[in-house]
């Protein structure tokens, strides 16, 4: 190999095992989360949950086959920086956190929101530095992540609600009118600062 291709090698390494350590992280907490989740009487919570570890596992595979493939190794000792900023970003999460079921559900929409970030830069690496198969990895990742981040969006404001009426308190339904300011929030159209 060429010191150019090693070096090549190396960047999409690097990029791919930081992502790997992302998704390694968010699933130990997930899976701590189904377990506790399994006895709320929230309806939607544990469903949410459960399709995250599943999406996680699945990904988690997918990158562990890509490092392989690169050359890595899975293994190789997690020490990146996206790791420890992921778990001090959990820890003063924790710190706030209303209650269990909208804690879990709000941690996950935090996490997921990040990934999805870690997967735009490995998406945008490989193709810069034409890696089709990694490419496909971190478009597959992020189509997962957007469309988790979307469906807690929709749900948590149902989820707060009930927790709210659990705590005894007379609170309206404001779910429709959460769902519409979200979407307009999201409005790709809309220019920044309009």
């Amino acid at each position: 190999m060429t010191e150019k291709t090693d070096t090549r090698n190396e960047t999409l390494t690097k990029y791919v095992g930081d992502v790997h350590a992302l998704v390694s992280h968010g699933l130990q907490a997930v899976e701590r989360q189904v377990e506790n989740l399994r006895k709320v009487s929230h309806k939607d919570a544990l469903p949410a949950v459960v399709e995250a570890q599943r999406i996680l596992t699945r990904q988690k595979s997918a990158l562990e086959a890509r490092l392989t493939g690169l050359g890595g190794s899975a293994s190789a000792p997690m020490k990146d920086a996206a790791t420890a900023v992921a778990g001090v970003a959990a820890g003063l999460i924790n710190a706030v956190r209303p209650s269990e079921t909208v804690k879990s559900l709000r941690d996950d929409a935090a996490f997921f929101s990040g990934l999805g970030i870690a997967y735009l830069l490995l998406y945008t690496t490989a193709n810069g530095l034409a890696d089709a198969e990694t490419s496909t990895v971190a478009q597959e990742g992020y189509e997962d992540t957007a469309r988790m981040v979307m469906h807690l969006d929709r749900i948590l404001p149902k989820v707060t609600i009930e927790e709210l009426r659990e705590g005894k308190l007379d609170v309206t339904d404001v779910t429709e009118r959460v769902k519409a300011m979200v979407e307009k929030a999201w409005d790709r159209a809309q220019p920044l600062g309009a």
